[in-house]
Parts: structure tokens; sequence; C-alpha cells
């Protein structure tokens, strides 16, 4: 095992990062519901030595409070099936589904990721979700969703359930390559946390800087020896987003470049969906209307307030506070620089504690990932920080866990 290898996962949903990036000459957005597309992508990341790809899920329809943004693509298919006709294709790559707990029950996800895990050769992963946008709950015939609390205690008995199931089908055999899939999480609030530190093997989180990472990183770590699990046997993974350039000056051009791509209006539609509160109508060189937005809001109103109330209380205009949120879309890491420069920066991280890789989500689809893969991946490897071979089979190995999890009845 090299010392400090730096795990690299790759979320690869819809057609880039920015949410102008669909735009990009090097985008392929009417590639996105095309085997060869998926084929082709899934292909680049093993080259790239990733552990996995990602893909999320997407239980309700696209809109900010009813309005859909017109110009913003994002794709989804179903990521269980996506990422078992990816195995098809590729040998070593782990495949690492999002599925939710509060909308499936055990034996669908039993059934489902024991599919994807046989098909696959043991390269399964679970990242579990219980679904937190409200506009998910009438499509399954409710009002509401759950209360987050009630969520999580409900996750813990499907994911206690779906174990179970899992060693039911191993000593029925032939046995599951892994045992049972590798569990990820996601979730950032204290519930979430908690789940993660009792269940996760791996997560996935935002850390704008390499100071959030040390202290998200340090706080899960806690929350996992609490509970008696090894910090050591789960892999805590960031999002990192890069527009690379042969200098600093150039990869800040193509970054302006991308975002030139979208104007203002754009802008404003891509917070709007954020926010879940339609603000197309708004003045962008008003100010931010916090008052209007907390209560049209279908997400959570105190989770709204934190993003939205620093700006405003700097009287920054709404259409400047749009087009900041996309440079730094969701909160995470965008790295703009050389690609020597990048390998230093994750070098850096890695070994500052602030993670154990990342999960690197490319700015446009798929030259984003091609400019990764071919100009960093080998810098990573001739500093001996990533590997240039796979050490197994399974997801599991290749995570540096065991090869098989031994799953109790």
């Amino acid at each position: 095992m090299m010392d400090k290898q730096i795990h690299l996962w790759a979320f690869l949903q819809g057609i880039g990062f920015f949410p102008s990036g669909w735009m990009h000459e090097r985008a392929n957005p009417a590639g996105v519901f095309s085997m060869d597309y998926y084929a082709r992508v899934a292909k680049l990341a093993e080259q790239g030595m990733f552990d996995a790809i990602v893909f999320g899920d997407q239980l309700q329809s696209r809109g900010a409070g009813g309005r859909t943004p017109e110009r913003m693509a994002m794709p989804t298919l179903d990521p269980v099936s996506l990422l078992t006709a990816m195995a098809a294709v590729t040998k070593h790559v782990g495949l690492v589904a999002t599925v939710s707990t509060t909308y499936n029950t055990p034996e669908m996800l039993a059934e489902r990721f024991g599919t994807m895990e046989r098909i696959s050769g043991g390269r399964a992963g679970w990242n579990i979700v219980t679904t937190a946008h409200p506009d998910t709950a009438p499509n399954f015939g409710e009002d509401d969703l759950p209360p987050k609390d009630e969520r999580y205690r409900h996750a813990k008995e499907v994911v206690a359930k779906a174990c179970e199931l899992w060693a039911a089908m191993d000593r029925e055999g032939p046995l599951l390559p892994q045992g049972r899939p590798v569990l990820v999480q996601a979730g950032q609030s204290p519930d979430g946390r908690d789940f993660a530190a009792r269940t996760a093997e791996a997560i996935f989180c935002p850390a704008a800087n390499i100071e959030a990472g040390v202290d998200f990183r340090s706080d899960l770590r806690t929350r996992i020896a609490a509970v008696g699990r090894d910090p050591d046997g789960v892999r805590i993974m960031p999002g990192l987003s890069c527009v690379l350039g042969g200098t600093e000056e150039e990869a800040r051009a193509n970054h302006l470049a991308i975002l030139d791509l979208a104007d203002d209006a754009l802008a404003i539609e891509y917070l709007s969906e954020s926010l879940g509160c339609d603000l197309t109508a708004f003045d962008p060189a008003g100010a931010i209307p916090v008052d209007t937005i907390l209560d049209r809001t279908i997400l959570p109103k105190a989770d709204i307030a934190r993003a939205i109330t620093p700006a405003q209380e700097k009287g920054t205009p709404l259409g400047d506070f749009a087009a900041n949120f996309m440079r730094h879309p969701r909160g995470h890491n965008v790295f703009l620089g050389t690609p020597e420069q990048m390998a230093d920066m994750m070098i850096a991280w890695r070994d500052a504690g602030a993670c154990d890789g990342f999960t690197l989500q490319p700015s446009y689809m798929p030259g984003g990932l091609e400019d990764f893969v071919e100009q960093v991946v080998p810098l990573l490897q001739q500093r001996g920080r990533l590997r240039t071979e796979y050490p197994g089979s399974t997801l599991r190995e290749t995570l540096g866990l065991p090869a098989r999890e031994a799953v109790a009845a």
C-alpha cells in the first residue's frame, strides 16, 4: 500500500459541475441518453484508476417552487440500471448508486444491489440517502416528507434489514462477492453525521477549503470512534471540481469562459432551483428578497436562511449573489490552476488530514474528465500517490478495506 494513497471517485451526474458546463464546446449534452457515451466515460474513469463512479438519484421533478428552469439540462437516469450497464464495459472501477431508504423497501434494495453486486463481480456500492426534497412525497402518494429524525430512524431499520437479506443470500449461495455492497453516506446534518458514523464505509461531503476538510474529517473520525468503529476503516471523500490551464492565468481565463456561457438569467434560474423558490421575476440589481424566499421556499427554511442571510447583510445584489453562487456550486472546492498545482493541492489536503481522497466533479463532460485523467493522474502516479494498477477485483479491495465483509444474520 502506498503511503497516504489518494483515493479517487468520479461523480458523473449530468453533463458537468457548472450549470453552464453543458454549453462548453467539449461537452456532449446530446450523448447523455446513449450507452456509447456512458461506455466511453466508464472506460475513461477506469483508465484514470478511479476507485468508483457515483451517480445520484432523482425522485422528483426539478423545478423552482413549481417552475422548471428550461435551460438547465440536468438529465438523471436510474443509477442502479445505469451503473449495472457500465459494469459490462469495465473490469475494476467501483459502481456506487444513490438510492433512498425512505421510498424503497429493504427487499427491493437487497434484490437490486444483489443483482448489481453479482453482475459486476463485487464492485457495488450503495450511497444511502433518506431523500430531502419535499416534491418527492407526492410522487409516492404522500403530502409531505416524514420529519428528518424519523427518516434517519427508518433508514437504520432499512439498512439493518437489507444486511440481513444479503446474509441470507450468502447462506443460500452462491456467495455475494463482497458479502454486501460498500455502504456510503453523504448527509451533512448532525443526524446525517451520526448515521454515517454508525454505518458508512465511505463518506461524500462538501469542503470548500482545506480547513473545512480537516474539520469535517476530524469530526467524523471522532464520531466513528465514539461508536466503537475504526476510523481508519472509513474513507472521507470531499467533492472537488477543477478548471485547468497551462498557466494560472490560462486556467482563470478558462474558468471565466465557462461562467460567461451563462447569462444573468441562467444564474438566477440555477439559484432558484437550489433555493427551492422562483426568483426569476426579481430585479438582478435589487436586494436579495430574503423574506419572500423564506416564505415561499419548499426546502428547510433554516438551511436556506443560513445560505442567504450573510450576503443580504453585506448588501449583495441578487444578480451578484447568483453569479457568485454559480462559481462555487453546492459549496464544493473548485480548483483553478495548472495540472502540477492541482496534484500538489491534492497531496497537501491528503497529508493535512483533510480527506482520504476526492470525489471529482468534472466542470463539463466528458472534456473535464479527459483533462484530469490525461494531465493530473500521471503526475499523481509519478509522485507515488495514486495506484498504477488495481489491487484486486472488488470495490472493497480498491478502497483498502477487507475484500469481503462478513455479514451477520
